[in-house]
């Protein structure tokens, strides 16, 4: 049947972009293109201590061994640039790029592991869940032995089907520490909420995040929009001669992903529309150590009233929505940061019992084999007897096993045929002693830490506190209760400047459409700096500009209809009567339809309408028809519509002789 077999491809495909491409793994926290990358520059032994290597062959490699989709370089770029990462994985030599520039070509740059992915996610390297790559040639990672929840650590995005995922970064010395309050034995609700306020979101960044309702819901739902905040320092710019002193806001620390050159933009948008005033200059001092920009203000104006007008209209001031959405072995699940931590615990006990049991194998090996050296050095005059008479190491094997004196098992007879002659001296004698003492003395602590769960939870916490001393870095992002709250809505003509707002002089021509900006009130309309004007032409063009504009209201030149402030526009009813089809057809549009235009501008006439003006005297208009006398049209018997709206027939064209005026 086609629908059903549409609809298993459909999910076979949804689960594949789902687990195998978008979302992070709740345990290990990496994509899978991000462990294999990982992986790769793992078994090339690209360690901290060794040298760099083109970015290119680890890109080449990943995709010859385990990710056949495509390039993955923008995935090592990812891990390991510093302004998206609280702890890099990867160590890059040469241009990454920026915050908004993107890196060099992956033939001119080079990278290494950073000691943090060696101690946090690739040690263990033996007991790793694996399955066969992509042509089934070698063992691919499904999941790393990390050593603390770095699903937490970096954030990340991810887009599949039907799911999206948005995580938010957290220091790793927060999470250590949450992880710990959280997972200890009998934890308690007090533990719990002291987790839940060490685990809020740290940015690389360095941004502010203000405490509000949004941010404890995050902490309490893993969902939630977290606000972050510039950091903005005042200075005085010092003038020589008779120029004023500027006031300059520096503004450091921006949000995650905001653009520095499009803050100037926004800027000057808000300029141009009169949101505020009082900016004469914004600059964009980024460079290598940070993002940086600096707003020059005029002289005499209120700084601390223009900076929170920045952060109301700018990205300065933005929201991180954030979902905690993780997959979960093979299902999605969104979990709080505090689930995510006692879930990864949980995981993390089995696979400490796993490696432990895998080291204890390997330790009761050796000690067998130590034994066995150190019992064939005993006896060594009986073991080269017993080599020397045996035709073949087979055969020696089997008499070393069998003799009764000896008595060796066959893992120690391989070895004492294989043992070299120096390993017979006194020195060598002792290491074997010394060895053995320690392998009795870690295999008695190995099968204390499979047995008890409380020894092996106190191995995760000591193991997790070191690495975030050693890897772990302060608290970049501050918390900062909600700072006092700019009202963006005001009513028409109420100033809300930064500095007293002189008036503007606006001079429209209404023949040619043309709106200018004059020096002095005469002849021309006085208006606020953030007063708007409502224009309309008779070729149906409708806008509402800023103070400052100044140019064609229309491409055709029009002539202007209507030209007034957006207060006084507002108030009123407007009669328009237009000529549409052979017809003559009316409609009352409202002041505050025609305020809702924009600076772009809408069409207030319906297509192929002509406009027929009679001043703005009375509201009545008279017109006389050959087979009637003279009547009056009042605008109560029009019905209202809207800009574009086709109107009302008051008659048709050829029999209306329209009257003077």
């Amino acid at each position: 049947n086609l629908a059903d077999q549409v609809k298993s491809d459909y999910m076979d495909y949804s689960m594949a972009v789902l687990i195998g491409r978008a979302i992070p793994d709740l345990y290990d926290g990496m994509k899978p293109a991000q462990r294999r990358v990982l992986q790769t520059m793992l078994e090339e032994g690209l360690q901290p201590d060794k040298r760099y290597v083109k970015c290119a062959r680890v890109t080449g490699l990943t995709m010859a061994y385990y990710h056949p989709h495509g390039g993955c370089y923008g995935t090592l770029v990812n891990l390991a640039t510093p302004w998206n990462n609280n702890v890099p994985w990867i160590d890059g030599h040469g241009n990454f790029g920026s915050s908004v520039d993107g890196p060099a070509a992956e033939r001119y740059t080079e990278c290494k592991l950073r000691p943090s992915a060696v101690d946090l996610l690739l040690q263990d390297k033996a007991t790793w869940e694996t399955r066969d790559n992509y042509d089934g040639s070698r063992q691919e990672a499904t999941r790393f032995n990390t050593a603390v929840p770095s699903v937490l650590l970096n954030g990340d995005a991810g887009i599949a089907v039907g799911f999206a995922t948005r995580l938010a970064p957290h220091s790793l010395r927060s999470v250590v520490e949450a992880t710990k309050l959280a997972c200890k034995a009998n934890a308690k609700p007090a533990d719990l909420a002291k987790a839940r306020e060490t685990l809020i979101p740290d940015f690389p960044t360095g941004c502010d995040i203000v405490r509000d309702e949004q941010l404890q819901t995050y902490g309490e739902t893993g969902s939630g929009s977290i606000r972050c905040r510039a950091r903005v320092e005042a200075t005085v710019q010092k003038r020589a001669g008779r120029a004023k002193d500027r006031e300059v806001l520096t503004f450091t620390n921006l949000p995650p992903a905001t653009n520095p050159e499009k803050i100037g933009e926004q800027v000057k948008d808000a300029l141009e529309k009169g949101r505020f005033d009082g900016v004469a200059e914004v600059i964009d001092e980024s460079d290598l150590t940070g993002d940086r920009v600096t707003v020059v203000a005029k002289p005499g104006v209120d700084s601390g009233l223009l900076a929170r007008q920045l952060y109301a209209y700018t990205d300065l001031d933005t929201k991180y929505s954030a979902k905690t959405l993780v997959i979960d072995g093979l299902k999605p699940v969104e979990l709080s940061p505090v689930e995510v931590c006692q879930k990864w615990f949980g995981w993390r006990m089995e696979r400490l019992e796993i490696q432990f049991q895998h080291e204890l194998d390997l330790r009761e090996t050796r000690l067998e084999v130590v034994m066995g050296f150190l019992k064939a050095i005993d006896k060594i005059d009986a073991v080269i007897k017993v080599i020397r008479a045996s035709q073949s190491p087979k055969e020696a094997v089997i008499e070393l096993v069998s003799n009764r004196t000896l008595k060796f098992t066959s893992a120690q007879a391989r070895a004492i045929l294989e043992m070299r002659l120096r390993q017979l001296t006194n020195l060598d004698a002792d290491e074997l002693v010394s060895e053995n003492a320690e392998l009795d003395q870690r295999i008695t602590e190995l099968k204390v830490l499979i047995g008890d769960k409380a020894a092996r939870t106190e191995f995760c916490f000591t193991q997790m506190g070191g690495l975030a001393k050693r890897h772990g870095e302060a608290r970049r992002s501050q918390i900062i209760e909600p700072p006092d709250a700019l009202e963006v809505g005001r009513q028409p003509g109420q100033r809300r400047s930064a500095v007293p707002s002189k008036p503007r002089f606006v001079k429209v021509d209404a023949k040619k459409g043309l709106v200018t900006q004059e020096k002095g009130p005469r002849g021309a309309m006085v208006m606020d700096r953030t007063e708007k004007l409502v224009l309309m032409t008779e070729d149906g063009t409708l806008r509402k500009v800023p103070s400052n504009f100044k140019g064609p209201i229309s491409t055709d030149y029009s002539p202007v209809a209507l030209a007034k402030r957006e207060s006084e526009v507002t108030e009123r009813s407007y009669l328009t009567v237009f000529i549409l089809e052979g017809q003559l057809k009316a409609v009352v549009l409202s002041g505050a339809d025609l305020c809702r235009a924009n600076s772009k501008g809408k069409k207030w006439m319906p297509e192929g309408a002509e406009f027929h003006y009679f001043g703005e005297g009375s509201y009545t208009v008279p017109w006389v028809s050959p087979r009637k006398k003279k009547v009056e049209l009042f605008p109560v018997n029009v019905r209202k519509g809207r800009p574009g709206a086709k109107g009302q027939k008051v008659a048709n064209v050829e029999d209306v002789k329209l009257g003077a005026g």
